[in-house]
């Protein structure tokens, strides 16, 4: 969500507050709620004050979590303790009706939050929940509360016109990262169907635990147990044979606690409930449906949940209960029990029985046998066997069955096992919950060049169709890359260099990146042997080096590059020198008549002249001979290799101009292999419009493999705002007609935000408009420090000076180059902005880091030289 989006609330009276000093017992991990009250113009009384709302936190709602964390035999204390913190007495006013839904309702928590906090005095609210007790608003639902995960250690929620101690445990579930317990009902009365118009899933139905809505105290169910860390995955078996599995009740700690079953794309989750006090239904196996319905199948009482998009195949949060028995749910009403001892799936491929062993139960699970082969296996591209974590399993593939247990190969008509990997990239589905499905990757096949075909085998022992065959070449040899290196051009103070050492007698090169410190690529060659890059004629070049072959082998390590000159001037000399014509630099020399200059040099040499033609020798043997020339710039007019040997080498010529001979030295280091990854694929670039934008900002060939470069969301869209510096309006977003924002991230970046940014607009003169906007925005926002929210709130700004800008980005009246500190305190970050403009298009970079401390000058001039790479790209297109 686009959380800039702001809820105009004015927020009014003054502090009143007080701490109630109630105390509770003390469990290992306690956790505080504070609690607010809200009003508007109009609104009715709420049910219960903030203060009585604390009590019911310590006196209803405590019992509860305790008992829901307290599991019977559990050797760790990870009882949930929750009791009343702060309480704010005055209600805070608010200007209008509390929103019921959508973003504005987030955004008014969010806001009242931090009303409520600043009243409280409290800065570090990170591990405490809030309550906001709000009187009727006419919303339909009775709480609310944001959706956290198992490690969140706070929360917000609203109380709607109520002081229902049940309503706030729910809530409570919900900032756990819980979803509803609802309920499979279908209409012919069976307990059991596929989605659909008989088969509904009835939202919050599942009456048996806390995450539906009808008031009980049992415990939770298994599945969010196991969502909240309460039970490990090896408490969970997930069964594709026919067999029995002792289960432990649903309150017990230890012990086998739940079954995972999948019969074609349904997914049960089984559990054994024991008859506790308090409890409406009967000892036995409750089961849970975990595959989604679609929408259309869903019954809910809240509008919201009917426009909702349809549910993926991601784990879920939600569970749908069967009706084993004569459960009962109308109206929010429920009667009889939903437990039994037997249950079957509804393709009646899975029976389930279930006997009771002590607390327990010993549960049999019987499979009708499966005889149906798995798919045939489909491969990918062999354009992309190069990468040895190249799936050539495509994701995606599965049996429908039962589960792929090993893929074998035929090679040149041998067949034999594969060693098989897990999928990379893999996120838990309903109907793989716990392990990452099986698959082939490159580095998983022998070496050699040879036919190959690959099929499956599932658990039950049937195997697939055979794949069409593909003819490869597997190679694992890793290129030789030597600290070599040949000076062979020279232009505008910069040597080219060929880097003679690294190569690959296999495939040859296909990639050599210099990479600095962020992972940008600064040099980039694609040659198949003894690739080329540029070094300053007086700073050496130290990067990050990384080659690769063309099968997806590779080497990286730390590479410095030095080329240095032995001069002309300093040479041992004969004939008649000068001072050189001012076009060739002040160092180079002419010789009138017949010369000769000596050096005494080793390893490769390169000799840089310029106009006129000489030989190169060593004692009476010819090393080269330097082409004519009337060039009036420096070049380089032959190269030697005097391999390790120290040795005297003479130009001599007639009529010549001579600057010196260079070589180029360094050293790579630190080696270690690297295989090549795949990039990762950008659907964005099927459409025209997009990759034309392409050519503008980053893509994947800028960065490091580490780092993934796509679109963000609705970065391909007018959806989101373009110009935002300093919260300003920017009238020209409505000319904008095409937009290509991207993304650049990997695992632990530094960065919160990197991304480049493409704009075309509707004509160079809305730009132009554009441009203006931006530096006037910019002006006023240095001027006033900041500027202020819709709320009302300033959001200051500090701005920092930038180092001498280097040569090659936009001209001054083109550009908009900011670094500053947006925020303070907590919400301090660091901002690089380098906005471009050229035509009617404009390029953005942008750099955001966390905190208070500038970014160094070292990483502001790197990413400044990224800038000129975007200028030159913006150059150099029709813009």
């Amino acid at each position: 969500m686009n959380m800039r989006k702001r809820l105009h609330i004015l927020l009014v009276l003054a502090i009143s507050f007080s701490s109630l000093g109630l105390t509770a017992a003390v469990a290992a991990d306690t956790r505080v709620i504070d609690v607010v009250e809200v009003t508007w113009p109009g609104a009715r009384k709420v049910p219960s004050d903030a203060t009585a709302i604390a009590k019911i936190i310590n006196a209803d709602v405590n019992p509860r979590w305790k008992s829901f964390t307290t599991l019977y035999g559990d050797t760790k204390d990870r009882t949930i303790n929750f009791i009343a913190g702060e309480v704010l007495t005055t209600p805070i006013a608010i200007a209008r009706r509390m929103p019921c839904s959508g973003i504005d309702s987030d955004t008014f928590m969010k806001l009242i939050k931090a009303e409520a906090y600043s009243r409280l005095g409290i800065t570090d609210y990170s591990n405490r929940y809030l309550i906001i007790d709000a009187p009727r608003a006419g919303c339909v639902w009775s709480g609310r509360a944001p959706l956290g995960d198992a490690n969140s250690t706070s929360g917000i929620l609203v109380l709607h016109d109520s002081d229902s101690d049940f309503v706030i445990a729910h809530e409570l579930g919900h900032t756990f990262g819980l979803g509803h317990t609802n309920f499979l009902r279908c209409e012919t009365g069976a307990y059991d169907g596929p989605w659909g118009s008989n088969c509904q899933a009835i939202e919050y139905g599942g009456a048996i635990d806390v995450m539906g809505n009808v008031d009980t105290k049992s415990p939770l169910n298994t599945y969010h147990q196991w969502t909240m860390g309460f039970l490990d995955d090896s408490q969970v078996k997930q069964s594709w044979l026919n067999e029995t599995i002792t289960l432990a009740p649903s309150d017990f700690a230890n012990g086998t606690k739940a079954i995972y079953l999948r019969d074609g794309k349904a997914a049960y989750w089984v559990e054994y409930r024991r008859k506790l006090p308090g409890v409406t239904y009967d000892a036995g196996l409750a089961i849970y449906r975990l595959d989604p319905p679609p929408i259309s199948a869903l019954q809910s009482p809240n509008p919201e949940d009917m426009t909702q998009p349809e549910f993926s195949q991601a784990l879920g949060v939600d569970v749908w209960m069967l009706n084993l028995d004569s459960f009962t749910y109308v109206l929010s009403k429920t009667n009889g029990s939903m437990t039994s001892n037997t249950a079957k799936t509804y393709s009646g491929n899975i029976s389930i029985s279930a006997t009771a062993v002590g607390d327990g139960a010993a549960v049999t699970i019987t499979r009708t046998p499966d005889k149906t082969p798995p798919p045939l296996p489909v491969l990918g591209s062999t354009n992309f066997w190069q990468y040895p974590d190249f799936e050539i399993i495509q994701q995606g593939y599965e049996d429908a069955d039962t589960a792929v247990a090993k893929f074998q190969a035929k090679i040149d008509g041998v067949i034999s096992d594969l060693p098989t990997s897990i999928t990379s990239n893999w996120a838990p589905t309903v109907l793989n919950p716990f392990n990452a499905p099986q698959t082939v990757h490159v580095r998983d096949l022998p070496e050699g060049s040879y036919s190959i075909s690959i099929r499956a085998v599932d658990v039950a022992g049937n195997a697939s169709e055979w794949t069409p065959p593909v003819s490869v070449t597997i190679d694992r040899g890793a290129p030789v890359a030597l600290a070599d290196f040949e000076t062979t051009g020279i232009t505008d103070n910069q040597y080219q260099v060929k880097w003679a050492g690294a190569k690959d007698a296999g495939s040859g090169l296909c990639m050599t990146n210099f990479v600095n410190e962020e992972g940008f690529i600064t040099q980039r060659s694609d040659a198949k042997t003894a690739p080329e890059f540029v070094v300053n004629s007086t700073t050496p070049l130290v990067t990050t080096a990384q080659v690769f072959d063309c099968l997806g082998n590779g080497l990286t390590g730390n590479l410095t590059m030095k080329s240095t000159v032995t001069l002309a001037s300093k040479a041992s000399r004969s004939g008649k020198w000068s001072a050189a014509p001012a076009s060739y630099g002040p160092d180079a020399q002419k010789c009138t008549g017949k010369c000769t200059a000596t050096f005494t040099q080793t390893g490769r040499v390169s000799v840089v002249v310029g106009a006129g033609t000489a030989a190169l020798t060593s004692g009476t043997t010819t090393l080269a001979t330097i082409p004519n020339s009337t060039s009036t710039k420096l070049r380089i007019g032959a190269s030697i290799n005097l391999n390790k040997a120290k040795k005297s080498i003479r130009v001599t010529g007639s009529n010549f101009i001579l600057n010196g001979v260079v070589t180029t030295t360094g050293s790579f280091t630190n080696v270690t292999n690297l295989d090549r990854k795949v990039p990762a694929t950008d659907d964005s670039l099927t459409d025209k419009k997009q990759v034309a934008l392409s050519a503008y900002g980053f893509n994947s060939a800028d960065f490091s493999q580490e780092w993934t470069v796509l679109p963000m969301l609705r970065g391909t869209t007018l959806e989101d705002p373009s110009l935002d510096l300093c919260g300003s309006n920017y009238p020209s977003e409505s000319s904008r007609i095409e937009r290509r924002q991207i993304s650049v991230t990997k695992k632990n970046s530094p960065y919160v935000f990197l991304s480049s940014e493409v704009v075309r607009y509707s004509s160079v003169t809305a730009a132009q408009a554009a441009k203006s906007e931006l530096t006037k925005s910019l002006t006023q926002c240095v001027a006033d420090g900041g500027y202020k929210d819709s709320a009302g709130a300033k959001i200051p700004y500090a701005f920092n000076a930038l180092p001498p800008l280097p040569i090659g980005v936009a001209a001054d009246d083109s550009r908009v180059f900011v670094n500053a500190q947006i925020d303070v305190g907590a919400g301090a970050r660091q901002l690089l902005g380098f906005y471009q403009f050229n035509g009617a298009v404009f390029t953005g970079l942008y750099v955001i880091v966390d905190g208070d401390k500038a970014i160094p000058e070292d990483q502001v001039k790197r990413w400044l030289n990224a800038a000129v790479l975007l200028a030159t790209r913006l150059n150099s297109k029709s813009a």
